[in-house]
């Protein structure tokens, strides 16, 4: 989904009136009638970036403009600044909002004089109103550890509050209700096995305020260490029953999937590359060793890359140019395999073994819906990308979609 934004204008809808006006009319002739610009004022412009804190969940941001107008505009969630062009005013105020977890989580206030043909730029500090927990567990692909029931428990000293897993993909996550700041809070968290043995644990104590309103608790892994994200206490008690096998090892067939690729970068941008991305979504390090993709299951004209641990729910992109600066792990290849752009397969094997496979652009005999592609020529160029949580439907066409490219981020598909 590209960034929506609603704006509803009261009063004025421009810096200059234009009146239009009939002379000598008449039902038997007509004159032609002049056009008087009337101008009303040159108008200032104003740059507003809200000052909050990163918030999972994020809805939207609404800001609220009064002065010499009345304006109501909403973000999506990749935009946190707004620009505007307005009328002078000696008193314009602009209230902020952010909306998260479907509730208004913090909120900031300015005001300002604005000038004719000024060009203004202010910064809105937010601040907590409530807070929220929310848990994101990566079990990897297949629920290998055969994770089916989940609570998360949050104490303090006046309330009890339980809240149940909910299954997202290759992820379990909990999430609270909003919370009241200001306050100490124990969590107990725990997931059993359909035989309601247990999985996993953890318990921790916290304190939710107006810096920490949403003390994400990052885990990376089952098998991995936990990192929080607030100031906890100095020993987090975590216990793991299940026996649970080397963290590294080799892949197997639905650990690793291709969850992007590129084909058809513009020579003449260099922002550009072509670059297929691969993405680990078991719940271990995969070592990849003696790997290499190309068109078919022949290795001749494929692409290599040298031995490789790419940790749980990362990505690996290969590509053929050097960017500067791109997220997940990046592997250069001199001689990226000569893919059509209109329909081909892209093919994935380790040490002889075929891990993933895939096919793109024109139906045939054998596939009668084949992935889709982006083939333009001109204009903006997009990639494929899987839409993660149908990992497991990636052979099925509604399972991706077409968009600007994002080597090493996975996220659902927004189109």
């Amino acid at each position: 989904m590209s960034p929506t934004i609603q704006k509803h204008v009261c009063r004025y809808a421009a810096t200059a009136l234009t009146a239009l006006t009939c002379w000598n009319c008449s039902g038997d002739s007509q004159a032609e009638s002049p056009i008087d610009t009337i101008q009303i004022g040159e108008s200032a412009n104003i740059a507003l970036n809200l000052d909050y804190t990163e918030t999972p969940l994020l809805d939207s941001l609404v800001l609220d403009c009064y002065g010499t107008d009345t304006l109501h505009l909403v973000h999506s969630i990749d935009k946190k600044s707004f620009n505007l062009d307005l009328f002078p005013s000696d008193n314009w105020k602009f209230n902020a909002k952010l909306y998260a977890n479907a509730s208004l989580m913090q909120e900031g206030e300015v005001t300002t004089a604005l000038e004719a043909g000024s060009a203004v730029s202010l910064k809105i500090p937010m601040h907590a109103l409530i807070g929220f927990v929310y848990v994101k567990i990566p079990i990897g692909f297949g629920n290998p550890a055969g994770i089916k029931s989940g609570e998360m428990k949050l104490t303090s000293e006046e309330d009890t509050y339980t809240y149940p897993m909910v299954f997202d993909s290759d992820n379990v996550t909990f999430t609270s209700d909003k919370l009241k700041l200001n306050r100490k809070y124990h969590i107990s968290l725990s997931m059993q096995d359909e035989n309601g043995k247990a999985i996993f644990s953890l318990e921790d104590d916290f304190t939710l305020d107006e810096t920490t309103p949403i003390p994400s608790f990052q885990i990376a892994s089952l098998r991995s260490k936990i990192e929080l994200a607030i100031d906890i206490a100095k020993e987090v008690n975590v216990q793991i029953p299940l026996t649970i096998p080397a963290m590294k090892r080799s892949p197997n067939v639905n650990d690793i999937v291709i969850s992007e690729f590129f084909l058809n970068a513009n020579k003449s941008d260099s922002t550009q590359f072509n670059f297929v991305e691969f993405y680990n979504g078991s719940t271990d390090t995969l070592v990849l060793d003696k790997c290499t993709f190309g068109k078919t299951s022949d290795t001749d004209g494929s692409a290599e890359f040298g031995a490789i641990e790419l940790p749980p729910n990362e990505a690996l992109v290969v590509g053929e140019a050097e960017p500067a600066d791109i997220e997940g792990i990046y592997k250069y290849t001199e001689s990226l395999p000569a893919f059509v752009k209109s329909s081909s397969s892209i093919v994935l094997q380790c040490d002889g073994a075929i891990l993933d496979s895939l096919y793109y652009g024109k139906a045939d005999s054998l596939i009668t819906s084949p992935i889709p592609v982006h083939t333009a020529t001109s204009g903006v160029r997009k990639s494929t990308q899987l839409n993660i949580e149908l990992w497991d439907k990636r052979d099925e066409p509604n399972s991706w979609c077409t968009d600007a490219p994002t080597p090493g981020v996975i996220y659902a598909c927004r189109n």
